[in-house]
Formats: structure tokens, C-alpha cells, sequence
């Protein structure tokens, strides 16, 4: 069955696997995924902090406009500062992320730069150049454990090379000025985890690990300035420290 998926799906080229992959069958293996790597979680429960994020959500994937993915966004019980996007749209956001951000408009810019991997189509290049399109797409032919598995540790543990984090940034920063969310949002939320961490504890936090150039980052996300006629349209109804106190 694999076998003939793969002659469906081709061709593609070295340096486009994503294309190997249509955008349907990415969500179809998303949801076994994402399935499989809730049964192995807690997810967090409390109301507010679900409805809050939401607000933030709902008002990216306005601005986003006409997509081909249908989106699901996951919050985490867990202290680790992380966010990650796997194949289909799935976004999976960390308690821990959301205890340190100090805003709604940094929780913000970490799901644009999250949905501009997804947009990019990074994760799914990552996870094929990774495992190739022949084992990836053989998880629709029967769904084995072990397949999912190695799939999912794949999509979840990918980092992405330079071009493609600068791509995911160059989205994300356009999104949130789209949303009404300045972009400065991007560079407040990298530069307290600079400030707070040290060198060698930064290099081991998962989420912060595969974003290399954290100072560049910083200043790019500075020096982008808006549209004349932007303007920020602040979360006023989420209170943040409750919702932080909630977790």
C-alpha cells in the first residue's frame, strides 16, 4: 500500500520533499500523531487559561486569512519553556511557556512564529528528508505503533536549519502586525529568557535550543517597524496574571 501511495504522491525534488506530501494526507497523519502523543500527556484543564489562549489564537488565525490547514492548538502540563508545531497544524503550547511569558502579545508571537513553520511547510520537509516519504506516508496503510512512534519523535524533536527559522520569523512578525499585536511582542519574550537564563542553561531548553542568533533575532524583531496607520490593539479582556496564577 506504501509502495503505491509513494508513486501518487511523486514526484518531488531534493529540495522540496514537502511536495512529496499533499497538504490533506499531512493533516490525515497529524491527527493519528497528535492522537498518539496526547495519550502520553496531561493536558492542562482549567478553563480560563484554555479561553485565554484561545483569544490569542482566534485573532492569528483571522489574520493568517485563507489557509489550507485546519488548525487545534494543545496546552501542556509541563514547567518546560516549549512550543512546538507537528504535521497537520497541530500546535502544542507548554504550561511552562505560558507561566514565563509576561504577556498575552509574547504568547502571541511564539504561536505566529509556530504557525509560520506550519505554513512554511518546514515540519513536514524536516520529518521527510528525516525518515522519507515511503515510511511516512505508511502510517496510513496500518497505523503500527512503532511507525507513529518514530514519526512522532521525528515531528516533535525537529529543529529547523537557519533558513528556515528566519522564514518562520519573517511570518511571524508579519502575522502579528496583520493581527494588531506589535511585533515587538517577538523580541520582549526572547530577550527575557536572554536575561534570565545563562549561556549554558539556554542551550538546554528544548523550545530555546533549536532558535540559534537569539540576539539577532532580537534586534530584527526591533527594527520592524508596521505600516503607517498600524495600531496595537492590547488583550484588555485577559487578565494575565490570573490566567498565570491558574496554571
Amino acid at each position: 500500500m506504501a509502495i503505491w501511495l509513494i508513486f501518487i504522491y511523486l514526484p518531488t525534488s531534493p529540495d522540496a520533499p514537502e511536495a512529496a506530501l499533499s497538504v490533506e494526507k499531512e493533516q490525515e497523519i497529524g491527527d493519528l500523531l497528535i492522537s498518539a502523543y496526547l495519550e502520553d500527556v496531561e493536558l492542562v484543564a482549567d478553563s480560563l487559561v484554555y479561553e485565554s489562549v484561545d483569544l490569542i489564537y482566534q485573532r492569528l488565525l483571522t489574520a493568517i486569512g485563507k489557509t489550507d490547514y485546519d488548525y487545534s492548538i494543545y496546552i501542556i502540563k509541563s514547567d518546560n519553556i516549549n512550543a512546538f508545531a507537528t504535521l497537520g497544524g497541530s500546535i502544542v503550547i507548554y504550561s511552562g511557556l505560558l507561566k514565563f511569558a509576561g504577556s498575552p502579545e509574547e504568547v502571541a508571537a511564539v504561536l505566529a512564529h509556530e504557525i509560520g513553520h506550519v505554513e512554511k511547510r518546514h515540519v513536514v520537509n524536516k520529518v521527510i528528508k528525516e525518515l522519507g516519504v515511503t515510511f511516512v506516508l505508511s502510517i496510513l496503510s496500518g497505523g503500527d505503533p512503532g511507525i507513529i512512534h518514530e514519526i512522532l519523535q521525528q515531528s516533535v524533536s525537529t529543529v529547523f536549519d537557519r533558513s528556515q527559522e528566519t522564514e518562520a520569523d519573517d511570518y511571524g512578525l508579519a502575522l502579528l502586525e496583520k493581527a494588531n499585536i506589535h511585533p515587538v511582542a517577538m523580541a520582549s519574550f526572547f530577550r527575557k529568557v536572554r536575561d534570565k537564563y545563562s549561556s549554558s542553561t539556554f542551550a538546554t531548553l528544548e523550545f530555546l535550543s533549536s532558535h540559534p542568533n537569539t540576539n539577532k533575532r532580537i534586534k530584527k524583531s526591533l527594527n520592524y517597524h508596521p505600516q503607517e496607520g498600524f495600531v496595537s490593539k492590547p488583550f484588555a479582556e485577559i487578565d494575565w496574571q490570573q490566567v498565570k496564577a491558574s496554571l
